[in-house]
């Protein structure tokens, strides 16, 4: 994909946004988008950057993008962890509402 300057930005703020937005939420959906217009980003501005070396628009763009990419694993990773510690006290809560429920047929 040939991205240009100010794309190649825009999507690496968005995949900034897209991993904030899931920490906040929770959303490991969000975390995955995040990541990949992140690395469309990160490849896009490698090439750039090999193309037109010494550009600082160019560089502080491989910058967000790298950001980018690094927030949303690390959001991905927090998610996953939150989901893993959390489903054993759902499930036990649900099962004791069901119970209780039953009981009262």
């Amino acid at each position: 994909m040939n991205l240009s300057k100010s794309t190649c930005r825009n999507f690496a703020i968005g995949g900034i946004i897209c991993a904030g937005i899931s920490i906040v939420i929770g959303g490991a959906l969000l975390d995955i988008v995040g990541f990949v217009i992140g690395f469309i980003a990160l490849t896009s501005a490698k090439k750039m950057i090999t193309a037109i070396p010494g550009d600082a628009y160019v560089e502080n763009v491989l910058k967000l993008a790298k950001i980018a990419v690094v927030v949303s694993l690390v959001a991905f990773i927090a998610n996953i962890l939150t989901a893993v510690f959390l489903t054993p006290v759902l499930v036990d809560q649900a099962s004791s509402m069901v119970a209780k429920s039953a009981s009262t047929f």
